[in-house]
């Protein structure tokens, strides 16, 4: 009885030696798991830091890129004004000389009337005859002077209502940004390779009948052009090239666009993209397309 109860002793011995070798394996593997977790857990409040940082920072530049594009805006809002103002300070000038001369000549001719019913009733020949020379002489038109009632307003107005949509389309398909992935991304269209890629961006163009050369003549709604040797009779505008044979579009652009031209012979033909500021009189470098 007392061997069998030593055996026992002797085994319960060996079994918690055992178990205890496993027990301290696990404390040693739970410790190990323990200082990865905090290892995790550091990192992952770098992480936060660093989100917050970098969300911070984006939102600085946001804010001040805005800032400067507002301002920017504001400031070319401030050209167009004066630009307005001071065609409209031009035309009215010139509508008073207009009102001035004709008063003038209102006076004038109530005047000649006068002097024509005098003389009507004169009955000196001679004198009738001397003086109907001098009074029917010397009569002045005043069609020299030209007031355009509505100036060049509505093309300001399309050019800014053109401008609004383009940029409402840039906000709109450029500026998306992600809710989703790991980090805040501005998702980009893929770039096009087809012809049919390359159709989603399509654009309907109008040319400018203000700024085509007087060797070029419009026609088709302005959407065809062709050369022609002889000088076309087309007004004078302060847009249109006088030197260059060149014409700009109606439409402005923004962001991504694609057209397409169609040309009927082999003379040359250049297709640029130029800013509205090109420079429209004589023959300079600055006044050419791609220069």
């Amino acid at each position: 009885m007392d061997e069998h109860k030593a055996h026992n002793i002797i085994s319960g011995v060996s079994e918690r030696t055992e178990k205890q070798h496993e027990l301290e394996e696990e404390q040693m593997k739970s410790q190990q798991r323990i200082q990865e977790k905090q290892k995790k857990v550091q990192e992952l409040k770098q992480a936060v830091n660093i989100i917050k940082l970098s969300a911070q920072t984006a939102v600085e530049d946001s804010e001040r890129i805005f800032t400067e594009l507002i301002s920017s805006m504001e400031k070319k809002r401030s050209e167009v004004t004066e630009l307005i103002r001071a065609q409209e300070k031009a035309e009215l000038s010139r509508a008073e000389r207009l009102l001035e001369q004709l008063e003038q000549e209102i006076a004038d001719l109530q005047r000649r009337v006068t002097e024509l019913e005098q003389l009507s009733h004169t009955h000196d020949h001679i004198h009738f005859l001397q003086s109907f020379q001098s009074v029917s002489s010397g009569h002045k038109d005043s069609s020299s002077i030209h007031v355009n009632p509505r100036l060049s307003f509505d093309g300001v107005r399309k050019y800014l209502s053109d401008l609004k949509k383009r940029l409402e389309e840039f906000c709109t398909e450029e500026l998306k940004i992600s809710p989703h992935g790991s980090a805040v991304q501005m998702m980009s269209p893929s770039e096009p390779k087809s012809r049919q890629d390359f159709l989603k961006y399509f654009c309907s163009l109008t040319l400018d009948p203000n700024t085509v050369n007087q060797h070029l003549i419009l026609s088709d709604n302005n959407r065809v052009l062709r050369h022609s040797w002889r000088d076309q009779e087309y007004s004078d505008h302060p847009e249109r090239f006088d030197y260059h044979w060149q014409v700009l579009c109606e439409e402005s652009m923004l962001a991504r666009h694609y057209w397409e031209v169609e040309w009927m012979r082999d003379d040359d033909v250049e297709i640029s993209v130029s800013h509205r500021e090109i420079c429209r009189k004589g023959w300079r470098r600055e006044c050419k397309f791609g220069r």
